[in-house]
């Protein structure tokens, strides 16, 4: 009998069973919570790299500032000068911009989710600018009227006047932008995460105040005021779920102030200001060195606009705090 043939498939050895990946490695739950990186720890890494920024930035304008050109450089003890506004406010917008960006990236987020996408932007900013310049010109009014306040003109020619309030128009939309998008923006939302939104905008209203503590000539009230405000723009952001009807108020109400009727601006004078202002009587009422916002009539003025807001601005809310 012929012997069969070997099996061919004897001499196959039998497939090694699959590799086990290994198990993923448990997150710290101090670190990680359900959303991912704890809001603490976000704000943490957010004001190191922000500080970080900051402080290339103070290091570029001491250098850049002996640098500029005659016309553009400011005189001693002639006030606030557009020039280094511009330069100071857009190199520290560039550090806000770049410290969202990166914990947006961090976080799978775009840095306009934190305050500068939505509905209906560009509408509420221009109602922002409106609502700013007629709000402190109610505010310079009530000053005048109680005569607490007496305004001269200046003697520029019109040429200057223009290119003065070009210059203060671009250096304030820095301004409201950089303070806007760094207190409101990231750390609004972030902080939100963590301690749910009023709480948070109680906290950074407490520090925006705190921010102008460094002013020259700044007053308690003034710093009372500048906290309140500070609430009133949190107010606008909860209702419009964007802050640009506050950027837009915050440009023109400090453009107002500073350029337009010439009276201090949380103590600071600005140069190639429109008009003279001069402050009389008691400095609660008047404002004095502080300006309109040290008064306790900026108080009234500042419940007025959020009589505004809430009762004028559609409530959309904040949908990435609801994601």
């Amino acid at each position: 009998m012929e012997a069969l043939p070997p099996d061919p498939s004897a001499n196959i050895p039998e497939p090694a069973p699959p590799l086990l990946s290994p198990a993923p490695r448990p997150r710290s739950t101090v670190l990680y919570g359900p959303n991912g990186l704890r809001a603490g720890w976000s704000i943490v890494i957010y004001v190191a790299v922000l500080i970080s920024l900051l402080f290339l930035v103070g290091l570029e304008l001491r250098w850049i500032t002996p640098h500029l050109p005659a016309s553009l450089r400011p005189v001693p003890g002639s006030g606030f000068h557009p020039t280094i506004a511009i330069l100071s406010e857009a190199s520290a917008l560039i550090a806000v911009l770049l410290a969202t960006a990166g914990m947006a990236r961090l976080e799978n987020r775009r840095a306009a989710d934190y305050g500068l996408a939505g509905f209906d932007r560009v509408r509420q900013f221009l109602i922002g600018l409106v609502c700013g310049f007629a709000f402190l010109s109610l505010l310079v009014g009530i000053l005048l009227a109680t005569h607490h306040l007496t305004l001269t003109q200046s003697h520029m020619t019109l040429g200057w006047s223009l290119r003065y309030a070009a210059a203060w128009g671009l250096a304030f939309f820095l301004v409201g932008m950089t303070e806007e998008f760094m207190l409101r923006g990231y750390l609004l939302y972030t902080l939100a995460r963590g301690i749910r939104f009023w709480p948070a905008a109680i906290v950074l209203a407490i520090l925006f105040g705190a921010l102008h503590k460094g002013n020259p000539g700044e007053s308690p009230f003034g710093l009372v005021a500048a906290a309140l405000i500070g609430l009133v723009f949190s107010l606008s952001l909860w209702r419009l779920g964007h802050l640009w009807w506050a950027i837009g108020f915050h440009v023109s109400w400090d453009w107002a102030e500073s350029y337009f009727y010439g009276t201090p601006d949380s103590g600071g004078v600005s140069v190639g200001r429109l008009m003279e202002a001069q402050a009389h009587g008691a400095k609660l009422l008047s404002g004095g060195a502080t300006g309109p916002e040290g008064s306790v009539w900026c108080g009234f003025v500042i419940l007025l606009v959020a009589i505004l807001v809430w009762t004028t601005q559609p409530n959309r809310g904040i949908q990435l705090l609801k994601k």
